[in-house]
């Protein structure tokens, strides 16, 4: 049977919809492979979020491209590159088999017809349920709970690769958790662009808090961290959503995503907001669960922002001062408003960028030396990339532990011997 190299960049629904297509392929006998020259089938599920890495994209389709023409191979490219700028694609790559990002539940078809899947699917492949298995990396998993959104951001690229909110039944999502504590995991990330509108296509109405509620019920060894959400999305279930999120089976974590801390600009972003909303979110978020870790993102240098709107994005971070700061600086994409509109210089975009990253790591070394000297209970989750163990506090702390101290899937006491602006470190103690 055919051999099959997966190559995944990007997000975690990039990471699920590559599990999704090696679950297909390998339940119609395809074999995946681990080395490229194995390969009779060369798959490239591909980035385009911003434009260095639309840039590492094109490179890497170029390169796979004559790869798969010395070696008689097909070369298929899906992710968000694929959906969002097709007619790029093929003009570097001309036989590349293409298939969007609602399709690649298909992929199967794509390879015995050897066409493109570009259009809208008739079935959504949120219906196609993956091998949890192919989920799973070590003793974390991610589950995709729905695909795309229903905002129209001027900067956002994304938007035209998913372009519809796809649901995945809530049925089929307590099946995957419990599946997934069945085979060990202890973390599991229920992820979308934005899951606070889960549920709206499938059941007329955001039912993110009813499927915590759900999800608390299963028993197991394993904690559930909650994606990202748009503030507007959130705030007509707030209250529901922090009722379900205090529940022990959860991570008190809150990625919620400011983008600017300037109403005219985030009216340019076509945010559906303003900062008054947002920072009344956060405070009640805050009050109603101590300890909450707050994560945000924040664009530098958009259309628009000028040195007084600037000052107001550093001040609303250093009065909310949050656990966890995605910085980016603007880069325009193809085919959207933001990159039409008059651009802030690249030299302004990076001193701006430099100013308040010395600000976020200033905020987030304070925050972190509160916990020095302080015993905790955590969840040891996996090996470290660079060495020791990683953990996790209740709040989703990130603990570095020495290596040897503890196993993957453990809760240990722990003793914080120290800090970073990004994250903790410690030593396992008795209890």
């Amino acid at each position: 049977m055919p051999r099959v190299y997966f190559e995944t960049y990007g997000c975690a629904l990039n990471n699920a919809d590559t599990a999704i297509m090696k679950s297909v392929l390998a339940s119609r006998g395809y074999v995946i492979v681990d080395d490229i020259d194995d390969a009779d089938i060369i798959i490239l599920n591909t980035c385009t979020v911003r434009m260095d890495t639309e840039e590492r994209m094109r490179r890497r389709i170029v390169e796979l491209y004559k790869t798969a023409k010395k070696r008689s191979a097909v070369l298929v490219v899906t992710g968000c590159m694929a959906s969002a700028q097709p007619y790029t694609v093929k003009r570097i790559a001309p036989d590349a088999i293409l298939v969007s990002t609602h399709n690649v539940h298909r992929v199967d078809e794509a390879l015995e017809t050897g066409k493109s899947l570009l259009g809208e699917p008739s079935r959504p492949k949120t219906l196609y349920t993956p091998d949890p298995g192919l989920m799973q990396r070590g003793r974390i998993a991610e589950i995709p709970i729905a695909d795309g959104c229903v905002n129209d951001c001027s900067f956002c690229i994304t938007k035209l690769a998913r372009r519809r909110v796809y649901s995945r039944p809530m049925e089929n999502i307590v099946r995957l958790v419990e599946a997934l504590a069945r085979r060990g995991v202890v973390e599991i990330r229920i992820t979308g662009q934005d899951v606070a509108v889960y549920g709206v296509d499938i059941y007329g109405k955001r039912m993110l808090p009813e499927l915590l509620e759900r999800l608390a019920e299963i028993e197991g060894n394993f904690m559930i961290r909650v994606g990202m959400m748009s503030p507007e999305q959130l705030e007509p279930v707030l209250d529901e959503f922090i009722e379900a999120l205090r529940k022990p089976r959860f991570f008190k974590f809150v990625h919620l995503p400011v983008q600017s801390g300037d109403d005219r600009v985030l009216k340019i972003m076509k945010r559906r907001y303003t900062v008054d909303q947002y920072r009344g979110i956060v405070k009640e978020i805050r009050r109603k669960i101590p300890g909450v870790m707050l994560a945000t993102d924040i664009i530098v240098g958009h259309p628009g922002e000028d040195e007084e709107a600037f000052m107001n994005t550093v001040k609303l971070v250093e009065e909310l001062r949050f656990e966890r700061v995605h910085l980016a600086q603007y880069t325009p994409r193809p085919r959207t408003v933001a990159a039409g509109l008059p651009q802030v210089p690249d030299p302004i975009k990076k001193q701006r960028s430099k100013q308040l990253m010395n600000i976020i790591e200033r905020i987030g070394l304070e925050e972190h030396m509160r916990y020095v000297g302080t015993r905790a209970t955590a969840l040891v989750v996996s090996l470290g990339e660079r060495g020791g163990l990683d953990a996790k506090l209740y709040n989703y702390m990130p603990v570095v532990l020495p290596e040897g101290s503890a196993k993957p899937g453990e809760w240990r006491c722990i003793e914080v011997t120290g800090a970073t602006w990004y994250d903790l470190r410690g030593r396992v103690i008795e209890c």
